[in-house]
């Protein structure tokens, strides 16, 4: 009966452990709406991209949608535990995180002009000039700290796309695809004109996790699931959808 009762707790036990190894770990990743990108909770690229890493890692993972700076608030306020897309700028020079080995987009900020204009190409070009950018976005340090540039604040892009054909501002910076969007919104597209071969400033897009022993094996598991996705190229059918 001793020896039976050992087996029948070694069978629970092996089949506790067996079931819990394929629980799927709770994980809230932040995010904000971005054309194309990030629609909602459950649609676009990035969206997509997000899913297939956690089937990949068995996390189930919940998505919190946010404007840029309640997104990047919550994170620093460690209720989200996951923050994409990540820039360097977005964090402040005391804020600790850790970044995602494996990056998986690279942004490119471009510069609207009007049509018939010169073409704005790079950030020494920009010097001298009002430049319109959206509140919430996030931009290169680069272009942040220059002092030849003075910048022009609006809290949408379609301000900015009428500032910019009213003459207030003389180029519009913004990611490629948030611009095009905001111009196609307003019916503008057909007045202004970009340099799509050579934007103002690009970086990496990465995962921000916490720096901590959770942040560490999270990071270790999504870049994982990254390197294999980029390998049997599930990567870059999911990212194609951006083209």
């Amino acid at each position: 009966m001793k020896m039976l009762k050992i087996l029948v707790l070694s069978a629970v036990f092996s089949l506790g452990v067996s079931v819990s190894a394929y629980l799927e770990e709770r994980v809230v990743f932040g995010s904000f709406p971005i054309p194309l990108m990030v629609i909602d909770e459950n649609t676009g690229v990035f969206i997509e991209l997000v899913k297939a890493i956690g089937q990949r890692a068995n996390l189930d993972i919940e998505i919190y949608l946010a404007p840029p700076k309640r997104a990047t608030l919550s994170f620093a306020n460690k209720k989200t535990e996951v923050l994409f897309p990540a820039i360097n700028s977005i964090f402040t020079p005391d804020q600790k995180y850790l970044k995602s080995r494996e990056s998986f987009y690279v942004r490119k900020d471009f510069a609207f002009t009007r049509k018939n204009g010169p073409l704005l190409n790079d950030i020494k070009s920009l010097e001298g000039k009002t430049i319109g950018l959206t509140r919430g976005y996030t931009y290169s340090n680069a272009l942040l700290n220059n002092t030849k540039i003075r910048f022009s604040l609006a809290n949408r892009d379609e301000s900015n796309v009428r500032k910019l054909l009213a003459r207030r501002i003389d180029a519009f910076v913004v990611e490629e695809k948030s611009g095009l969007n905001a111009f196609l919104n307003t019916n503008k597209a057909s007045r202004v004109q970009y340099d799509k071969f050579q934007p103002v400033s690009k970086e990496d897009i990465f995962f921000a996790f916490h720096d901590n022993a959770r942040g560490r094996r999270l990071e270790s598991l999504v870049s994982k699931a990254i390197r294999e996705m980029k390998h049997d190229h599930s990567f870059d059918k999911i990212m194609a959808r951006s083209q």
